[in-house]
């Protein structure tokens, strides 16, 4: 099962993030916190700086683009997964902190965080 799971799962967290930091953003999605129409909007929602969003969104991307190679050399899969694991641990907890907004806004952070787990402890 793991050989069928665990690559649908690393094509799915590579697909999402690059999606979600390329094409969606500055596009509006129902996964936006408040009234955030974009991802700038998005991390002012969350009260944070924007230099932070610069950073979040390079580490999330090398690290898309480290799983790419993680086909090639195995051995990046776990660090990076780890590296993911907390990002998307982050992106979780700042969701669920607009209290407002209902729990399916966290959906695609929560989805990666598991997809990133999996590769992690498989």
């Amino acid at each position: 099962m793991d050989a069928l799971v665990g690559p649908i799962f690393h094509v799915s967290i590579i697909l999402g993030i690059f999606y979600a930091w390329t094409i969606g953003f500055n596009r509006s999605s129902k996964f936006r916190p408040g009234k955030a129409r974009n991802m700038k909007e998005e991390f002012i929602v969350y009260g944070l700086p924007l230099w932070s969003m610069y950073l979040i969104g390079a580490i999330k991307l090398i690290s898309s683009a480290l799983l790419i190679i993680g086909f090639f050399y195995p051995v990046l899969l776990k660090p990076v997964a780890a590296v993911l694991c907390l990002v998307m641990a982050g992106a979780v907890l700042m969701h669920l902190k607009i209290r407002e907004d209902k729990l399916i806004k966290a959906l695609p952070s929560y989805y990666i965080f598991c997809c990133s787990f999996f590769l992690l402890i498989d």
